[in-house]
């Protein structure tokens, strides 16, 4: 009977050895787990939160053409608190993280002036909605489709000069150009670098003092609008000067296209002349008989 009793009391005794050793590691191996798990949850967090951003953003300008002042204020709201918690790493540059800081401040100035100027409001909203998208779609942004529309503000303007339209057209003319590269600024500085928009900027700071001058230099206005020109196709990635027909290959390789290019030419010029001779001898031999 003792005997039966120690041998179940060690039994008893091993069992639950063995099942705190169990226990103890499911809990080493659940807190490895545990603390592999929040990186992978915190960078899909941060995608979705990019993503989120964005289609608030939508939203907001959606809902700034409806006058619904309220969501408006809440869409401002929660895309304010959202850009804490955004990792920008690898999104974009300082600049761009600077020039979206900025467009959501402005737009909680126009939400606040929105009686004064509901111009204001929308504009900013659009830049907005611009700026999350660039960052959500990098590989094409809408904001690239505002390459027609300031081509045709460049086209007007340039159209003026020739005219030697009043210094009022011009000033006119260079308003719309302006607002509507304003409204693209914030998207193209989140993707593109920092020169190319200095360049724009300056470009237009020095087109600005020509068009509001009161007496306009037309010979320099003639050559600044066809400088804008190539800038704007540079900004929107259309080189004016690019070839339509993209080289077969680049870099080292272009001697070896060289080569097979070549050959397929004397090739066909080798064969084309072993048929003429064959047509020669043929024509001779019928000839003979």
């Amino acid at each position: 009977m003792k005997r039966t009793f120690r041998s179940l009391a060690g039994w008893l005794t091993v069992s639950l050895m063995a099942l705190l050793l169990w226990t103890n590691a499911s809990y080493r191996v659940s807190a490895q787990s545990g603390e592999f798990k929040p990186n992978v949850n915190q960078e899909v967090s941060s995608t979705y939160t990019i993503a989120q951003m964005n289609e608030e953003a939508t939203v907001l300008y959606r809902r700034v053409l409806e006058n619904n002042m309220e969501e408006v204020r809440a869409s401002v709201t929660r895309i304010g608190n959202s850009l804490a918690h955004v990792s920008f790493e690898g999104q974009t540059s300082v600049e761009g993280i600077h020039a979206l800081s900025e467009t959501v401040v402005e737009v909680k100035e126009a939400t606040a002036k929105f009686k004064g100027d509901r111009h204001l409001l929308q504009q900013a909203s659009a830049k907005l909605r611009l700026a999350t998208d660039s960052l959500a779609n990098p590989a094409k942004p809408l904001w690239l489709q505002y390459y027609k529309i300031v081509k045709n503000d460049l086209d007007a303007l340039s159209l003026a000069v020739n005219q030697n339209n009043s210094a009022a057209i011009l000033t006119n003319r260079f308003s719309v150009l302006e607002e509507h590269y304003e409204t693209i600024r914030p998207a193209a500085i989140i993707r593109l670098e920092p020169y190319q928009i200095a360049q724009m900027d300056a470009w237009l700071s020095h087109l600005k003092g020509l068009t509001h001058a009161k007496q306009s230099d037309r010979s320099q206005l003639r050559s600044m609008t066809e400088h804008g020109e190539e800038l704007v196709n540079q900004l929107f990635g259309r080189e004016k000067d690019e070839s339509a027909f993209m080289p077969y290959v680049q870099g080292p390789d272009r001697r070896a296209a060289g080569l097979i290019i070549s050959s397929v030419i004397v090739a066909t010029l080798s064969y084309a002349g072993y048929r003429k001779y064959r047509a020669e001898q043929q024509d001779i031999f019928t000839y003979r008989r």
